[in-house]
């Protein structure tokens, strides 16, 4: 009977899996993340995204150029979040059903971090499908600005991520802590990894500080840093990780 339960558990914990797919957390640019979580059981896909109180920010899923048709884009800026689409070198157009719904809009140390849902497949053509399904590359472009979705300039980027289940992406987590801090931050390396590049970004886009840490002493003194959000990101030779972290 033990063996009939741990087998069931087993079976269980990877349908469990199976119906569950998730990026990191991306940096698209200092200030400026996205993270995708897909979730078969509900058939919603939640969106997480931050960037600095005032600006706007716009991700163009399945993408690799402006010159791409009919893809998908999402957008944030004053005035809400909206469902666009690429049509050329040209302001994207609105979708003609906004498919997406903020869940959570909030503020804190002038950091703006959006939630947002849509169900996996809209049905419509110009809406990326999310499926449960492992998704080993997924471009993406992105563009950011002030106030409202408005030219950007050189403010733009291409980049690329992946859908894996879980325990695949956590397999080389780093963690940090205390968050908040006061007067030192420190990190827990991965079994299998020695060293890490450390970088840290105010909600500017500023770099503060870049500096190799070793396992054997993996601590940050952070006494001097202002109050407010810091960007962390973790660069080593197969894993780039970003983590937000308070100074109190």
């Amino acid at each position: 009977m033990r063996k009939i339960t741990l087998l069931f558990f087993v079976f269980t914990f990877f349908i469990a899996q199976a119906q569950y797919t998730t990026t990191s957390e991306i940096t698209l640019t200092p200030g400026f993340t996205v993270q995708f979580e897909v979730n078969g059981t509900t058939n919603l896909v939640t969106m997480t995204m931050t960037l600095p109180e005032n600006d706007w920010l716009a991700i163009g899923l399945d993408a690799s150029g402006m010159g791409s048709s009919n893809k998908d884009v999402i957008v944030y800026d004053s005035s809400g979040i909206q469902d666009r689409y690429l049509n050329g070198h040209v302001t994207p157009p609105l979708d003609s059903t906004q498919n997406w719904a903020i869940s959570s809009n909030t503020v804190s140390n002038s950091v703006r971090t959006v939630i947002a849902t849509r169900t996996l497949n809209t049905g419509d053509n110009k809406d990326y499908v999310f499926t449960t399904s492992e998704v080993s590359f997924l471009p993406m472009i992105w563009a950011k600005g002030s106030g409202t979705l408005g030219s950007h300039g050189s403010n733009k980027g291409v980049t690329s991520t992946s859908l894996g289940t879980p325990d695949i992406l956590i397999a080389s987590d780093f963690k940090v802590h205390p968050n908040p801090t006061i007067n030192e931050l420190n990190f827990e390396f991965p079994q299998n990894i020695q060293s890490a590049n450390v970088q840290v970004y105010n909600v500017l886009g500023k770099q503060i500080l870049q500096k190799t840490l070793k396992k054997t002493y993996p601590k940050l003194n952070t006494s001097s840093w202002a109050s407010g959000m810091y960007v962390v990101q973790i660069v080593t030779d197969n894993v780039v990780q970003t983590k937000r972290v308070v100074k109190q």
